[in-house]
């Protein structure tokens, strides 16, 4: 029988990863998704229409992956560049069927209603206008503080009203000062309760189940968001990913097992969003403080991927990339007899694509370099001594497969 995964769970997935990148300001997209929702249905859209405004506030960021950017967007300077990131987001979602449908919207979220293109339709002119007021409103409740939204209402009510026909369309801040004259609107906005919010929500629409074979488009889009946090990590997950089922290839895996590999290795650094961009970029060592902020990028993809049915033991594969077979691996302290051989496929792709790779500590490796660094890593119980034997086995074939983007 296929493996299948549903595409809601899915994209709520790349949504809790989108949400890592703020680092200390959870949830703002799903807040977005609230607001934007909440102001339609005043509006009084169609449930299809309410669906796509709801992930496309979930994933109006998708073109954030750097924390450093992230701070720029939610400051007060004028002179950031709002648009590239929406331009990016654009871009992403175009191949895919169901995230094509939201991508005019996302791309024009930061776009005034007075100057939206001409030729946008009717429908998209006014969603991507209902992100653009669930982000402005989220932004102010990040400067005032999220501990008691209820408190500020007055004041972000005023500002948003000062926005009526320039920044937002007359009609869409009527219906959101309609929405938001509810206690519950706001207090709703707690970060406790927002998830309660969208689990509640029936999302039919998108609700639907996708194979793995189409399964794997999704998780390349993650991958490319998150290898594009730094240009020193520029195609590391699609490498993993394709040595991880080469290396599956040579040990005999079946067809299902190696497309599952495959995903773990794209996704397997997910949770490296919520790591701050001067420590993925830092060029000295890290210092214990900063390395425990690393270790974190592992748990949280365990977390993101194993809420996804029919990822759960690709969530195992891809977070157990730091354990090691002698037990002292992070962060879960893993030993031999737990880790899956796929997650140990995992682990020694992972190191011989960084090794590969130029860091900002130190260049790309040469080819004896990684040999030998492989063979230290199983030596002390670190890696698996029969996988890394066959990466040395044909090292030219292992980087090709490491390295070469297809």
């Amino acid at each position: 029988m296929p493996i299948t995964i549903n595409l809601k769970s899915a994209v709520f997935a790349v949504s809790d990863a989108l949400d890592l990148v703020g680092v200390s300001d959870f949830q703002h997209g799903k807040r977005v998704a609230m607001i934007a929702r909440e102001t339609a249905l005043v509006l009084g859209l169609p449930e299809a229409r309410l669906e796509n405004l709801v992930f496309a506030g979930l994933l109006h960021d998708m073109g954030v992956s750097s924390t450093a950017e992230h701070r720029r967007l939610v400051s007060d300077d004028p002179g950031v560049d709002k648009q590239a990131h929406c331009e990016r987001a654009f871009q992403l979602m175009q191949p895919f069927a169901h995230l094509s449908l939201l991508a005019n919207a996302v791309r024009h979220h930061h776009t005034p209603w007075t100057e939206l293109p001409a030729g946008l339709g009717e429908a998209d002119a006014i969603d991507s206008n209902l992100i653009l007021l669930g982000d402005r409103v989220d932004t102010l409740l990040l400067r005032h503080g999220l501990e008691n939204p209820l408190f500020h209402s007055t004041d972000i009510c005023g500002e948003i009203s000062a926005l009526s026909g320039s920044v937002l369309q007359p009609d869409v801040v009527d219906a959101f000062l309609a929405a938001s004259s509810r206690e519950a609107f706001w207090i709703s906005l707690v970060p406790r309760h927002v998830q309660t919010y969208l689990n509640e929500l029936d999302l039919p629409l998108w609700g639907v189940t996708i194979e793995f074979p189409q399964f794997r488009h999704v998780a390349r889009l993650i991958s490319s968001i998150v290898d594009a946090k730094s240009h020193f990590t520029a195609s590391h997950s699609l490498g993993v990913a394709q040595l991880s089922r080469y290396l599956g290839e040579r040990m005999g895996f079946a067809p299902d097992s190696l497309a599952k590999m495959e995903i773990a290795g794209l996704m397997h650094d997910i949770g490296k969003l919520c790591v701050p961009d001067e420590i993925v970029e830092k060029p000295a060592r890290l210092t214990v403080a900063e390395f425990s902020v690393m270790e974190r990028h592992s748990f949280e993809t365990f977390q993101i991927l194993r809420h996804v049915p029919g990822l759960e033991t690709v969530a195992e594969w891809a977070a157990f990339h730091h354990e090691a077979l002698n037990g002292h691996g992070y962060p879960f302290r893993r030993s031999a007899a737990t880790l899956a051989p796929e997650a140990r496929i995992v682990a020694v792709a992972d190191v011989f694509q960084a090794l590969a790779q130029v860091r900002p500590y130190r260049g790309a490796q040469r080819l004896d370099e990684i040999s030998c660094t492989l063979g230290e890593f199983a030596s002390k119980g670190i890696l698996d001594p029969d996988i890394v034997a066959l990466a040395r086995d044909d090292l030219d074939r292992s980087l090709r497969a490491a390295t070469q983007t297809i």
